[in-house]
């Protein structure tokens, strides 16, 4: 039965474990955090839309992402209703020129509102719409209780939040309850709203017509358990009566761009990019002297495995499985951390701090990278030695 020398060298000591560990918890921290925030202002992007319980959306051509006001014409809702496959299509408004809101002690603000149809299930969560029923009078509106504090919004007490007084650009509105959104890139705060309280607070919002006429997106949603083909088909006919100044594009593929948009514009991706990498280069000379110390302290002992003939193949594979051990203990603290400074964050910003699987993979990929890069560069004094020398 072969010895675990590597775990019970790395295990030995309890005050030196957790030294070790918390030292290469700060490293796994460190790139949580950097890609926590750079994903989490790109998923906050796309937030709004992730909420939206759609299949496929319209929207402008000259709309070149989403916050930006470009608008069509509310009968293609009513066209594309008649399609054969389709279940329901739905129209969204959304302002921020002329929405401006001012709780009472504070200063007058821009903010976006979502004006959506009251007794439609727009969005995914059962519960957001039961809210957005909630919203019977045209000067209700619910406060997206992620928007920053400077809006001064109650964001405790649901009866102190209905008892505030606030003006939505110039007229009185009353909150009714919470949701919740996020920030993102554009939009500080958010309100939803009903259709009915659109044209009610932005009577000017289109000025060639009717303040509904104007729609900023439709969200359509087909009939369930159809098969491809008829999904295809479904869309084929859509596009043909739509013309040059509509277009289609699936929900998923219009996340996607928002977030490639917001990529390209922004020199975020390379900033957080680097941080991740500074925060792999710390770990790496954590975790150095870490296993070079251990190496050092031991070198009597791995003398004598040496003199023994035990070659390089075996100490690399020590040194392997120890900095694996080092990585799944740094790993567990740090990733708890993590999560920890992720809902303060999501809190305290309203960004959208989400820690999915394929992340906490890629911190571990990195964490075991960090890790063996270390080992690789420790080891060189151990393989290198002179067994007879060390004993001198």
């Amino acid at each position: 039965m072969k010895t675990p020398l590597a775990w019970l060298n790395t295990t030995s000591t309890i005050p030196k474990l957790a030294l070790a560990s918390s030292g290469i918890g700060f490293a796994v921290v460190l790139m949580f955090m950097q890609i926590g925030f750079l994903n989490g202002l790109f998923d906050s992007a796309v937030q709004v839309i992730r909420l939206f319980d759609a299949d496929y959306v319209l929207l402008s051509p000259a709309r070149y992402t989403v916050p930006s006001e470009q608008r069509f014409d509310v009968q293609i809702i009513n066209r594309v209703k008649s399609i054969e496959g389709v279940q329901s299509v739905h129209p969204i408004y959304i302002d921020r020129s002329v929405s401006e809101i001012r709780v009472m002690g504070n200063v007058a603000r821009s903010i976006r509102a979502i004006g959506v149809p009251q007794n439609s299930d727009v969005f995914a969560d059962p519960d957001m719409n039961a809210r957005v029923r909630q919203l019977v009078n045209v000067d209700q509106a619910l406060v997206d209780r992620k928007s920053k504090e400077r809006y001064g919004f109650e964001k405790r007490e649901p009866d102190q939040l209905r008892k505030q007084i606030a003006e939505l650009s110039g007229k009185r509105v009353r909150f009714v309850d919470w949701v919740e959104i996020g920030t993102d890139f554009v939009y500080d705060g958010t309100l939803v709203v009903s259709d009915r309280a659109v044209e009610h607070f932005f009577p000017l919002r289109n000025p060639q017509g009717s303040p509904l006429d104007a729609v900023d997106l439709g969200l359509i949603k087909l009939e369930p358990n159809l098969p491809q083909t008829r999904v295809d088909q479904t869309v084929t006919d859509i596009e043909k009566i739509l013309g040059p100044s509509v277009q289609i594009i699936s929900k998923a593929d219009l996340i996607k761009r928002e977030v490639g948009f917001w990529r390209r514009s922004t020199p975020i991706g390379a900033i957080f990019t680097i941080g991740t990498v500074m925060g792999l280069f710390v770990g790496v000379i954590i975790c150095y002297q870490i296993l070079f110390t251990d190496i050092s302290d031991h070198l009597s002992e791995f003398a004598t495995l040496k003199a023994m003939g035990y070659g390089t193949r075996y100490f690399l594979k020590f040194v392997f499985m120890q900095s694996l051990y080092l990585s799944v203990f740094g790993f567990l603290p740090g990733w708890l951390v993590s999560w920890a400074l992720y809902v303060l964050l999501a809190e305290w910003t309203g960004l959208v701090m989400r820690l999915t699987p394929g992340r906490l993979a890629l911190v571990f990929c990195l964490t075991l990278i960090m890790c063996t890069i270390s080992g690789l560069l420790a080891v060189r004094k151990l393989i290198s030695a002179d067994p007879a020398t060390l004993f001198k």
